[in-house]
């Protein structure tokens, strides 16, 4: 009896190996998969501001906090048995890299190779206009090389999972399941300047501010709810209202809007006050609606 239940164990673990290989297969093969190159013919910028103005967008949308300062990569999300992924050594991949290469990959997602990525945010950048994506490119062209080749991601098995799942998306999944344009309401000429600022929120809180989960980052809609010295130290330090860290933005924070000024930070803060105000009332109505005989 004891042997022909210890042939039943060695079956099941024989056939638990055999599932556990078969799923590394073909998340694998759909890793690797490669994707359709898009057409693009951008250049970088050649005027006398345009790496001032690069350096803005960079520091706006994060490309240090993953590359580093010199951009020669680091390991910035150690998060296994999900995910290991380290920022690639930009300073020697710009080198060896044109133009159209360097912005498949920052707004669509799609390495020089033809691979898609996984962790690099182009469904967040994606919103970047042609202007300060050129900018972008002539502020990165400055840093020379440095470094040694950093590791391509290393998805673990619980992320494995989620690729055979569809709940982790390669970049352009991700771009195509968004649809084109940016997805934050247009307030009005009053909140131009703010609903640009709000752009750089989406690679953490969602394509529409509405909060990610998997971040552990809330939607937006707080803010309105913020006194106005108290998003401005958020922004500036980190430290939100009560003397309280709040993971991630606690550490992106400085970095990123270190440098937005008062009237900056007013702008945002008053759109995504209207916008939560916009809310509201559109919830109220549809309430009413609901509630009607």
């Amino acid at each position: 009896m004891l042997k022909w239940a210890g042939y039943g164990l060695a079956g099941v673990a024989a056939l638990l190996l055999v599932l556990a290989g078969g799923a590394f297969v073909v998340s694998e093969a759909m890793i690797r998969w490669p994707v359709d190159k898009p057409e693009v013919r951008l250049v970088a910028a050649s005027d006398s501001g345009a790496v001032e103005r690069g350096r803005r967008v960079a520091k706006l949308n994060g490309c240090h906090d993953c590359h580093g300062q010199t951009l020669g990569g680091q390991l910035f999300h150690d998060e296994m048995p999900v995910v290991r992924a380290w920022g690639p050594n930009l300073s020697r991949l710009i080198a060896n890299q044109t133009d159209a290469d360097l912005d498949r990959a920052i707004r669509h997602g799609v390495a020089a190779d033809g691979r898609r990525l996984w962790i690099m945010p182009s469904s967040a950048y994606a919103h970047l206009t042609d202007q300060e994506t050129s900018d972008l490119l002539a502020y990165l062209r400055t840093f020379p090389p440095t470094g040694e080749v950093q590791p391509r991601v290393k998805v673990g098995p619980v992320g494995r999972i989620g690729v055979l799942l569809g709940k982790m998306k390669s970049e352009p999944d991700l771009l195509r399941a968004n649809g084109p344009g940016v997805k934050l309401v247009d307030l009005g000429s009053e909140h131009v300047q703010g609903r640009e600022l709000a752009r750089t929120c989406i690679e953490c809180h969602g394509q529409q501010l509405e909060g990610n989960p998997m971040l552990k980052a809330p939607g937006l809609d707080m803010v309105a709810s913020y006194e106005p010295e108290d998003f401005e130290r958020l922004l500036h330090t980190g430290i939100a209202a009560g003397n309280r860290k709040v993971g991630l933005m606690t550490m992106v924070a400085p970095a990123r809007f270190g440098d937005l000024t008062p009237e900056q930070i007013q702008a945002l803060q008053a759109y995504l006050k209207a916008r939560a105000e916009r809310r509201i009332a559109q919830n109220d109505v549809t309430s009413g609606m609901a509630q009607q005989p």
